[in-house]
């Protein structure tokens, strides 16, 4: 038996042991709009990347971001939690704690967290049935108390990743110009700022700007605006029947070819054979469907 449920602020999936193995991510367009986190409660999964195949084992959790197109299989017996999260989605759940900046920025690449101890995987284990029984029962508050497991759950991740180390805890300052600067990035992405506008607009150095982005999310400033810019340009190409060039005009690059550049920086592959990759894996996965967890809307 799996339980599958979704409302606008958080989607997620209990999925119970069954006799057959199953596709529960297939890194399809759809699957990449959210961040992604797999609790392996018992059981083994498979996660298949670009180059590699690697076997994991519960109990284990599992941190994808939006930018992560692996293919996880769980294995028949096996039991888990997936649950997903846009990144505004994430930002509500952990507020303005100061810690928040450096929980967010565990989402900047794939993590494998395993040999979890008794009390870990109990707090886990809690904190995603909680979650997923909120969103099916949608009672009154529902929405704070999945805000509630959200933050939770992040909060263990974080700290099961060793990010307790006093230096990458967020002052106060260094939280608002990170807010601040998020919302600028929103703002001008597609006019290629330089960064030093940013740190202007900020009223800060360039300098200052970086240690704070590096000191905090462990990524430089400029890495920061690529990925919005890149994500906008992953969103047309997965999304829209657009042609590469009317793409690059609309996110204001100087030509198609440092277009096709940026893109293939971002994602290795070239404009054309990332649309193709997307689509290709989104045909795979709907001939998967009676294994796969369902597509999200």
């Amino acid at each position: 038996m799996q339980t599958a449920q979704k409302n606008q602020f958080m989607r997620g999936e209990k999925l119970e042991p069954a006799l057959q193995r199953r596709v529960i991510f297939s890194g399809s367009a759809s699957d990449l709009e959210a961040n992604h986190l797999i609790f392996l409660v018992s059981g083994r999964l498979q996660s298949t990347g670009r180059d590699e195949t690697q076997t994991v084992t519960a109990p284990a959790l599992l941190i994808l971001p939006r930018t992560n197109p692996a293919r996880l299989t769980l294995e028949a017996g096996s039991r888990a939690y997936l649950l997903g999260a846009s990144d505004d989605e994430i930002a509500a759940a952990l507020g303005d704690f100061p810690e928040a900046p450096a929980i967010r920025g565990i989402l900047s690449g794939v993590i494998h967290l395993t040999d979890l101890e008794p009390d870990q995987q109990r707090l886990l284990d809690r904190a995603f049935d909680a979650l997923v029984g909120e969103i099916r029962t949608q009672s009154a508050g529902a929405m704070m108390a999945i805000a509630a497991h959200l933050r939770l759950i992040l909060l263990a991740a974080w700290r099961l990743a060793g990010a307790l180390d006093q230096d990458v805890v967020a002052s106060g300052d260094g939280v608002s110009v990170l807010q601040k600067f998020r919302q600028l990035v929103e703002a001008q992405f597609r006019r290629h700022r330089p960064i030093t506008f940013y740190a202007d607009e900020l009223g800060v150095t360039a300098d200052r700007l970086h240690a704070i982005s590096t000191r905090h999310l462990g990524r430089p400033p400029l890495d920061l605006v690529h990925d919005r810019l890149a994500r906008e340009a992953r969103h047309y190409l997965e999304r829209s029947s657009l042609s590469v060039q009317a793409i690059s005009d609309s996110l204001n690059f100087k030509d198609p070819a440092h277009f096709s550049r940026f893109v293939k920086r971002r994602t290795g592959y070239a404009p054309a054979q990332y649309r193709a990759l997307m689509r290709k894996t989104s045909d795979r996965s709907a001939s998967d469907a009676r294994f796969d967890y369902h597509e999200w809307p």
